[in-house]
């Protein structure tokens, strides 16, 4: 058994046996003797259980309790398991007790062993309750407040705090899912949230409202200023912490973008309040990414008005489109590499185009090369790939060792000096004696006599 817990009586005697059997017992005691003093000491401390005498003069535990109850509300805090203490044998006092919500009651002179048992029965029900609400409210992989739980939470919260609502999306992150996985995105993800947690304070409220999206509202927070220092810090941790996990050749940029609105400039109401700060994170997504904008006025025909317009093809295909230009292959995940292959397929089926798949498989030169040098050789062997290839070509990873190539509109006569292009230049690296490359290459097309029909090589070392 253990936790902390607050005794409540007038009566020192009373404290003093029940301070007794729980120091005995390894749990922390605090004694209080009055509910004035218990609601006073509650304002910067937090016991796991509080032990409530009903009888005592000025306040009693019962409207002891109901301030108790109260003071949590406004203040935002988890409610504390309470057990009342009382030597009267009233059943009304008992069947009161338990009406207001009370865990438990126990009567006086305290008995050590029902005092033991009930406490621990209160405690481990109190921990279970707090398990299924983190079930239903957390985040599993930030440890932040889930879209539900946070909606809930700010719709009160910016009813009577002032402060900022910030919007954060992660510019790009669905790139590095499909270039890396998603294991090396929930790494991201998690690193974050880490971030954000040493940037904000604890009074402030997190949240993850989405797969690369968060809210954070910083209370009594006015310093517009501040956002930008926010913004600075975030970004600049960001990026150092991605080229930590896959390293500085990454294709792309990764960053945040951030958008925000005030509380009360921009209003009270929440869904008015995020509408309003996904606003300006708009005009940032347009603007290049990586950066914040604050709401004003300006904004606010963007958030009146969702009508189509002749302007409505341009706003999505610039939310769609590529941040960067690639001059190279799409090096993807398996994921969006089977939706990208069903549908090529069908379209050369359709319309009697040809392509060509190719199967890169590679082995160490030398048996006693470790494990990390060999992963290493794949991650250089993969970026060489993809940068032998056109933007038109589609790749992903197989494993560790095997490259799959989809290689549309190629015809059958070039696809030898696309190969041979490939083994020429593969030859000129620093680490092609580290590793054995064999291939096989599949045609598909209309062309019964050719549909289908492989060949397959190696290439060789210096």
């Amino acid at each position: 058994m253990a936790g902390w817990v607050f005794v409540v009586d007038d009566d020192m005697t009373n404290l003093l046996a029940a301070g007794n059997i729980l120091s005995q017992n390894n749990i922390r005691v605090t004694a209080i003797k009055s509910g004035k003093k218990l609601l006073a000491h509650l304002k910067n401390n937090k016991p796991d259980l509080i032990l409530l005498d009903i009888l005592m003069p000025e306040m009693d535990g019962f409207e002891t309790y109901e301030k108790l109850r109260e003071q949590e509300k406004n203040r935002g805090e988890e409610e504390i398991p309470v057990i009342f203490l009382t030597a009267d044998e009233d059943k009304n006092s008992e069947n009161r007790a338990l009406q207001l919500g009370a865990v438990d009651y126990i009567h006086k002179p305290l008995n050590e062993e029902v005092l033991l048992k009930r406490i621990n029965n209160a405690l481990e029900h109190s921990s279970r309750i707090k398990e299924l609400i983190n079930d239903a409210t957390i985040d599993g992989l930030t440890g932040f407040l889930n879209k539900s739980a946070v909606n809930e939470k700010l719709t009160e919260v910016c009813k009577t705090t002032d402060g900022a609502l910030m919007i954060l999306d992660i510019d790009n992150f669905k790139k590095v899912n499909d270039l890396y996985g998603h294991d090396k995105g929930d790494r991201i993800l998690t690193a974050f949230a880490d971030i954000i947690k040493t940037t904000t304070r604890e009074k402030d409220i997190i949240g993850r409202i989405g797969g690369d999206e968060f809210v954070i509202f910083l209370k009594n927070f006015k310093a517009e200023s501040g956002i930008s220092a926010i913004n600075d810090r975030i970004n600049h941790q960001l990026m150092a912490r991605v080229h930590e996990f896959v390293g500085d050749t990454i294709p792309f940029n990764i960053g945040v973008s951030i958008g925000v609105s005030f509380i009360p400039t921009d209003g009270r109401e929440y869904e008015l309040l995020f509408r309003k700060a996904d606003t300006a994170l708009y005009q940032v997504k347009q603007h290049g990414k990586h950066g914040y904008n604050i709401f004003s006025d300006s904004m606010e025909q963007v958030i009146e008005y969702d009508v189509a317009s002749k302007d409505e093809i341009d706003r999505i295909s610039n939310a769609l489109k590529e941040n960067e230009t690639y001059n190279s292959a799409m090096w993807i995940g398996q994921d969006a590499f089977s939706h990208i292959y069903r549908y090529m397929m069908r379209y050369i089926r359709s319309y009697n185009g040809t392509a060509y798949k190719v199967l890169f498989n590679a082995t160490p030169a030398y048996s006693d090369m470790s494990k990390v040098e060999f992963t290493e050789c794949m991650k250089k062997f993969g970026t060489f790939l993809s940068n032998s290839l056109r933007k038109s070509d589609v790749m992903m990873q197989n494993g560790v060792n095997e490259f799959f190539l989809f290689l549309p509109d190629i015809d059958e006569k070039y696809i030898d000096n696309v190969i041979n292009r490939i083994i020429e230049s593969w030859q000129n690296l620093d680490f092609s004696s580290k590793i054995n490359v064999s291939f096989e290459t599949e045609i598909i097309s209309n062309d019964s006599a050719n549909d289908g029909k492989r060949r397959s090589g190696d290439f060789s070392n210096k």
